[in-house]
């Protein structure tokens, strides 16, 4: 049998492609149906021929595997509610719950840190993603730290811009205890899905190469020998070009032509359950303080400073969370001052912790130096002595955090991005007003 080679492919008519890409789906769908009805998950052989072992999808049950791509079918069918393309319609906000509903993952899209899904036990990350059309993406925007690198340009602009989406990288992976992070990808052709998946790396910072046959003033293409990325000075925004993604998966998507005589059918025909259950308690509350001109700053002897206050010896990972009067007055969220509860951390591990000081103005942990180490140490990676400014929670993309209540003495922690406070009760943020401007500018 004659082997059917990329060349003999461009040499074809196109209506000869169209029919070579028509079987080749089928087979694709033959072959997983074929391991669906064996209940087969792929061998560690054929997941190294796939792309290596920190693959995520050919790990999985292939039943889940089906119910996922099941799920997606369904949603893309119904793209004429959004649009007339030929390729299917899929919202990233969907795709993240979806890809949580079917896979063991915790789906963190919510979070707004470096991936969308994780899971704990198994130390990975996952940042998913979804497009049509060219793979030059966007992974990271910078525009609240835009006064810090403005005066940049060439080579020390782009190194600035990879510490910064480094150091981004890091401290997620250490907020959830995560070992590997990879890419997830739905891309979107005519009436088609194709699943990939690529590298989640760091930049190397010391093989960064400007390629100058390429871009403009505004756009700067660099690589690092193993990604080629770009970056919008007028944008804020860093750009990678997925070219070493690996074809895990790929299914047709038959899009109805009139999806709300689809809906309407369902809806005459199911009776439909609505989830009563309420939605958990949260709080946010800010590690930083602002001044009458509403700038933010971060105290330099108090809250996660709490080591570096006057008066008694200190242990240098004593910190609080501040619990101010403002955020008090929101109503009864935390047990009565100076009853423990349960604080779990991002990472699965947890620690006691309580309301205390004067008028219940802080949160701290039993013994009050676990919180400080988790946050300082083990998080944020500094070394012990360094005082906490604003700047340097502007560069770690976190200024808050995210408490939510499981039960009166069961809560949960997680770190919030930039403007995540302001977000939450709806207030204006000043930095978020600045960051409009200078992209206007």
């Amino acid at each position: 049998m004659k082997t059917f080679s990329i060349q003999d492919y461009y040499s074809i008519g196109e209506k000869e492609k169209e029919k070579t890409i028509r079987i080749s789906r089928r087979i694709i769908i033959i072959k997983n149906s074929y391991r669906h009805f064996k209940q087969e998950s792929y061998n560690d052989s054929e997941l190294n021929l796939l792309g290596g072992m920190n693959m995520f999808y050919k790990k999985q049950p292939v039943q889940n595997q089906e119910s996922y791509k099941n799920m997606l079918k369904t949603l893309g069918g119904l793209s004429r509610l959004f649009s007339e393309a030929e390729s299917p319609y899929l919202f990233y906000r969907a795709h993240e719950n979806i890809f949580a509903k079917f896979f063991d993952v915790s789906n963190n899209g919510r979070s707004d840190d470096s991936v969308d899904a994780y899971n704990i036990e198994k130390g990975i990350g996952i940042g998913l993603k979804t497009w049509v059309g060219g793979n030059d993406q966007k992974v990271a925007e910078f525009g609240r730290l835009r006064p810090q690198y403005e005066h940049l340009t060439g080579i020390e602009l782009i190194k600035q811009i990879a510490e910064y989406r480094n150091l981004r990288i890091r401290t997620t992976m250490n907020s959830h205890g995560l070992d590997t992070m990879l890419y997830h990808i739905i891309k979107r052709i005519p009436n088609a899905m194709q699943i990939y998946e690529a590298a989640f790396d760091e930049i190397d910072v010391q093989n960064i190469v400007i390629d100058n046959k390429r871009g403009n003033d505004n756009n700067t293409y660099f690589s690092d020998g193993k990604h080629t990325y770009h970056f919008s000075s007028s944008k804020n925004t860093l750009y990678m070009i997925f070219d070493h993604m690996e074809l895990v998966d790929e299914f047709e998507v038959e899009i109805y032509d009139d999806p709300y005589e689809i809906l309407s059918t369902l809806l005459e025909s199911t009776v439909i359950e609505v989830n009563t259950t309420p939605k958990k308690e949260q709080l946010c509350l800010r590690l930083y303080s602002t001044d009458k001109n509403g700038n933010k700053f971060v105290q330099e002897k108090s809250g996660i400073n709490q080591w570096n206050a006057n008066g008694r010896k200190r242990n240098l990972d004593e910190i609080y969370i501040p619990y101010p009067a403002k955020d008090r007055n929101r109503g009864r969220f935390f047990p009565e001052r100076d009853t423990a509860f349960e604080l779990r951390l991002p990472n699965g591990e947890t620690m006691s912790a309580k309301v205390c000081q004067d008028n219940g103005k802080a949160i701290m942990s039993n013994p009050n130096s676990f919180l400080g180490k988790w946050l300082l140490r083990d998080v944020l990676n500094l070394t012990p002595g360094k005082v906490v400014t604003y700047d340097m929670l502007r560069e770690f993309n976190i200024d808050c955090v995210v408490f939510t209540k499981f039960d009166d003495f069961t809560y949960s922690i997680d770190f919030g991005v930039l403007g995540t406070y302001e977000e939450f009760y709806e207030l204006e943020d000043s930095e978020k007003l600045m960051e409009n401007k200078n992209d206007i500018d």
